[in-house]
């Protein structure tokens, strides 16, 4: 079973992203984090095969909780897709590349874009 966690604080945003990614990935578990602090506990307690991660959140945004778990030997493998308004900004562009984002998404997020993106992750994760 391939398990996917969400970080964002947007209720809505997880409810959409399960049921695109359900679609395409029918053995898909989510796993759900509403801030960066559960999300960081979350990622060290279930090892996900992948997370998505917005950067707008309450406490420690998604640039400094993805760092945080590039920075842990436990988390340090799983890869991130950061997702944010401001994907074609330059800045937000070199602040996910930064922090070890494996992937950058914009918002509002593509079906197409996220189930490429999730599925090219998971792929060389298996290699």
């Amino acid at each position: 079973m391939t398990k996917v966690l969400v970080i964002d604080d947007d209720q809505g945003v997880h409810a959409i992203i399960n049921v695109i990614v359900k679609k395409h990935i029918p053995d898909c578990d989510f796993l759900s984090a509403y801030n960066g602090e559960d999300g960081l506990e979350i990622a060290e307690r279930e090892l996900p095969d992948a997370i998505l991660l917005d950067v707008e959140m309450p406490g420690i945004n998604g640039y400094e909780t993805c760092r945080r778990l590039k920075e842990n030997k436990k988390t340090a493998h799983i890869p991130v897709i950061i997702f944010t308004g401001m994907a074609a900004d330059t800045e937000g562009m070199s602040a996910a590349r930064d922090c070890g984002a494996d992937e950058l998404l914009g918002k509002p997020i593509s079906k197409v874009a996220l189930i490429e993106k999730i599925e090219g992750l998971l792929k060389k994760d298996e290699q």
